[in-house]
């Protein structure tokens, strides 16, 4: 059995629409992987779907006391208990700041087709750019577009993803990646792995004895050869074998990734705050540096307070952001039983509050409480 269900943007004419087909049995976490394929979306923001009354997304417990509503969990809720007659018709929002609303109708149950795999059938358009700035940005960027001696052609060109079209569909691209993304996009059910092939796993113990029995040449060629399997491992022997200067170079690299997401260096930030985390998370790991690390997450807030400043308020998901990497510093100062951290870098720390006044989400509220949390104040 397979759900066949038609997916379409509201308030964009002409309609930028998909038909696709789905196992009933997989999760709305899985449903949006589909939706985001089969769309030509790049998931990097958030989403929610909205069935009758129930929201169903991704709960986050921190801040889970300050959401107006229940929220389901759409890694456990399964499609077809909310779902189950045609002709259900059911929302998904997607990038709460650009808020791209989808009308997604459960158009037929077939029992007929016994393929679970996910499949692109039919569709219309191109999808719009990821952080255009919603509909009215869309529809400005389009009307840019068509206008060969428009001031800000050159720019929108310089920034819109390379041979973008608007009216370009292909269901045989968007059938080929959920092809390569098919074993997670199925129900658990009928995706396990076999009970007899348990997971391969490298201990340390099982390494040291490995590289015990390695002559000095070996583990010579060994290392060489590791050197060369991928730039993490680049960076890693750089900062053994460089020591600060290579971490200073990265610092440098990874300053620019984080602060690239807000303020780059061509056309809009794209607020890509996942990629941004993640940079600071393998710097971190990759240098062991406290320090810089705590630099980068100050650079990380600052430019989120500047980004407000200069384009408005933006949603609770980014100021929740804010906040909690704001929080992630003040527990790194307190954590240094040398206070050097503190004496480097409490004047930064403080003058990011009075930045916040005036910003909605009761942001500056947040961070006031925070900074009287600093241990050596």
């Amino acid at each position: 059995m397979v759900y066949i269900c038609r997916v379409e943007l509201e308030e964009i004419t002409p309609k930028i629409w998909r038909e696709f087909q789905f196992h009933p049995d997989i999760t709305f976490h899985q449903l949006h992987q589909i939706i985001q394929v089969v769309m030509g979306w790049e998931n990097y923001h958030l989403y929610e779907f909205h069935v009758n009354k129930t929201v169903i997304g991704l709960p986050d417990p921190v801040f889970e006391h300050m959401e107006h509503h229940e929220t389901l969990n759409a890694r456990r809720e399964i499609v077809r208990r909310q779902v189950c007659e045609e002709n259900t018709v059911f929302t998904y929002v997607y990038d709460f700041g650009d808020d791209w609303q989808h009308k997604v109708t459960l158009v037929k149950i077939d029992p007929s087709i016994s393929n679970p795999a996910p499949l692109c059938l039919e569709g219309a358009r191109s999808c719009p750019q990821e952080d255009v700035g919603g509909i009215w940005g869309h529809q400005h960027m389009l009307e840019i577009l068509s206008d060969p001696k428009h001031p800000e052609r050159d720019e929108f060109i310089d920034w819109v993803r390379e041979g973008y079209d608007p009216e370009y569909f292909s269901r045989e691209e968007m059938n080929l990646e959920l092809q390569k993304q098919t074993d997670k996009l199925l129900p658990k059910s009928l995706n396990r792995r076999p009970e007899d092939k348990k997971p391969v796993k490298l201990t340390k113990s099982v390494l040291n004895k490995h590289l015990k029995q390695l002559s000095h040449d070996q583990l010579i060629e060994l290392v060489k050869d590791c050197y060369g399997t991928s730039n993490d491992v680049k960076k890693f022997l750089a900062v053994k074998i460089l020591g600060n200067e290579a971490v200073e170079s990265l610092f440098l690299e990874y300053r620019k990734k984080v602060e690239q997401e807000f303020f780059p260096e061509r056309g809009f930030g794209k607020l890509k705050l996942q990629e941004a985390k993640k940079a600071i998370a393998e710097f971190e790991k990759l240098t062991g540096s406290a320090r810089y690390a705590l630099e980068l997450r100050l650079i990380y807030v600052e430019n989120g307070v500047d980004f407000t400043q200069s384009y408005g308020d933006i949603d609770e998901r980014f100021y929740h952001s804010m906040v909690s990497m704001y929080a992630t510093i003040i527990e790194q100062v307190n954590e240094d039983e040398t206070g050097e951290l503190f004496d480097e870098y409490e004047e930064r720390i403080e003058a990011i509050v009075p930045k916040t006044e005036g910003v909605g989400w009761s942001l500056h509220s947040n961070m006031s409480e925070l900074y009287t949390l600093i241990r050596w104040i």
